[in-house]
């Protein structure tokens, strides 16, 4: 009789596992490697792997460049000559989620860029429609929640989610983690409906922490759409330059997302909401919050310079809101029995009639024509806090050693824009 392994017997017994060997897969698109496609490379990875691409454009013939297959991997991209780029070429999506990643299926590094979704029948009628292409960067579905980390979506585009969409037609929810991310360029048809210019959530509450959003656009939230639900955590984020037509940054409708220490600067709505809109046409059960976020410069052409609301009640918490444009409302407009709750918060300097509608004094807020302060925000020492200090600051971003080192941290910094917020206007 054949003598079974003595492993084979323990394991059996015992339950004992040999360890995994977690692999590393090479993949380089114009030299030696394991791989010269990525999804090659995933096809091939188990559990624990790692997948290190080297820098070069990387392209697929399918419906997006890479699917993850629901594997608990690691892609990666190596630093060196140039980035490592997935390339939508205007044609397919960058990126799919669909087979419930977790946390632990991890993209960090890439560029994604150019991405553009073919059709998905959502509506199930084989009939192609306007509105059916999602997630031009990644599509995040079927209660898929990888973690992106570290990378560039840049000039992607859909008709929901230009870089990135969170949920599905089932109603699951996917709530990815992303972080250290850029989005800059990315649309998602501001003339035709299209909403989310960056991201759009539907009943799906992502963690977006620390992220760059840079001159994105749609109809509706120019940056970030959250819809039905979906309730994500939005922190140490920056927005900057985003329009739509309602909501130039952000718009949160029946949701109640968190923004915690952000930071929105020069957004723009052609209507309302120059840097939010927040609505709950169901009756104001879902209720945004604002903790310690500056809004500076936004502008509405009709309502809503920094914030409107309507029929939803936010709470803001700590914030300033200044020199912010509106033709009702610059800071704050509130309408529909919306009363947005405020502590804490500073409005200044914003231009004409800077709260328009109800809203509710929990003390500690500041409304004035001008604000208060000393004049520690003046770099260019004019004796004016305004727009030239704010772009001198903004130009040093992250260096050492410079006069907008308002704090004396040695960088320049956040912390450093917020002195510049507080002290804006006329020196005392």
């Amino acid at each position: 009789m054949t003598s079974l392994p003595v492993t084979i017997i323990l394991s059996t017994v015992f339950g004992i596992v040999a360890p995994v060997h977690a692999d590393v897969i090479t993949v380089d698109d114009d030299g030696p490697a394991d791989f010269d496609t990525i999804q090659a490379a995933i096809d091939v990875a188990t559990d624990g792997d790692e997948i290190l691409v080297a820098p070069g454009d990387y392209f697929a013939n399918g419906d997006q460049v890479v699917d993850t297959l629901g594997k608990a991997i690691v892609v990666r991209a190596l630093q060196g000559e140039g980035p490592a780029v997935i390339q939508g070429e205007g044609i397919r999506r960058g990126i799919i989620c669909r087979s419930g990643e977790g946390g632990d299926t991890i993209i960090e590094g890439f560029v994604i860029n150019d991405c553009y979704p073919t059709w998905y029948d959502w509506n199930g009628n084989d009939q192609p429609d306007f509105w059916e292409y999602f997630g031009g960067g990644l599509w995040c579905r079927d209660g898929s929640s990888p973690t992106i980390r570290g990378c560039l979506f840049s000039d992607n585009s859909a008709e929901y989610g230009g870089a990135i969409y969170n949920g599905d037609e089932n109603g699951t929810a996917s709530d990815p983690a992303i972080i250290d991310c850029i989005f800059m360029l990315n649309r998602s048809a501001p003339s035709s409906g299209g909403v989310g210019g960056a991201i759009y959530n539907t009943g799906s509450s992502p963690a977006i922490l620390q992220c760059l959003f840079d001159q994105n656009r749609a109809y509706s939230g120019g940056a970030i759409l959250n819809w039905d639900g979906s309730d994500p955590e939005i922190a140490g984020c920056q927005f900057l330059m985003n329009s739509a037509r309602n909501g130039g940054a952000i718009y949160n409708d029946s949701s109640q997302p968190r923004h915690l220490e952000c930071i929105f600067v020069g957004n723009e709505a052609s209507s309302d909401g120059g840097a939010v809109f927040n609505a709950d046409p169901g009756g104001s059960q879902n209720v945004p919050v604002f903790e310690r976020c500056d809004f500076l410069a936004n502008i509405a052409s009709d309502e809503g310079g920094a914030i409107n609301n309507f029929s939803v009640s936010p709470e803001i918490t700590g914030c300033v809101l200044t020199e912010n444009v509106a033709g009702d409302g610059s800071a704050i407009h509130s309408w529909n029995s919306s009363t947005p709750r405020l502590l804490d918060t500073l409005i200044c300097s914003n231009v004409g009639i800077q709260v328009s509608g109800p809203w509710s004094d929990l003390g500690g807020n500041t409304v004035a024509s001008n604000c208060p302060g000393e004049c520690t925000g003046d770099i260019n020492q004019d004796g004016l806090v305004d727009g030239a200090d704010l772009n001198m600051l903004l130009g040093d971003w992250g260096q050492s050693d410079s006069a907008a080192d308002l704090d004396g941290n040695g960088l320049v910094d956040g912390e450093d824009l917020l002195v510049i917020l507080g002290a804006w206007g006329p020196c005392p």
